[in-house]
């Protein structure tokens, strides 16, 4: 057997299931412009990957694929700003309610409207009001 087998066979034992599925499963993190007519200016990264400025037009969605890493710390934040505000925060984290209850397990979907960013909550099916925009 690898020794790299055997590290992930040790993590899932001793870390639990979450982030032993986490680590095989692919992920989605979908940014979407809800906006009547603006362009949402959006950059988002994690520590390793920079995706660079994006220009999302109205009802445009800016999206990405990704695994998690072994050790379940995958983090993503965003930088979205508008003629309206600005807003900096995480998109994507490893936690048992975040990707269960919002992202359905593999899609976490962010919507910016003029009156602040949502979640779209898939145990409910609706988007949930999650941040204001800063001015």
């Amino acid at each position: 057997m690898s020794p790299s087998l055997l590290l992930v066979l040790a993590l899932c034992m001793s870390t639990g299931a979450l982030i032993c599925n986490s680590a095989m499963n692919k992920f989605s993190v979908h940014v979407m412009n809800g906006f009547k007519n603006q362009t949402l200016q959006t950059h988002c990264q994690s520590k390793d990957d920079d995706l660079g400025l994006q220009l999302v037009p109205v009802n445009g969605e800016f999206q990405w694929h990704f695994r998690v890493n072994y050790f379940g710390t995958t983090l993503y934040f965003c930088n979205m700003w508008w003629v309206g505000g600005h807003r900096s925060f995480n998109v994507f984290w490893v936690n048992d309610d975040f990707l269960v209850k919002d992202c359905g397990n593999s899609d976490c979907r962010w919507k910016a409207q003029e009156d602040g960013i949502y979640l779209y909550n898939s145990e409910h099916n609706e988007y949930h009001f999650y941040y204001n925009w800063e001015p």
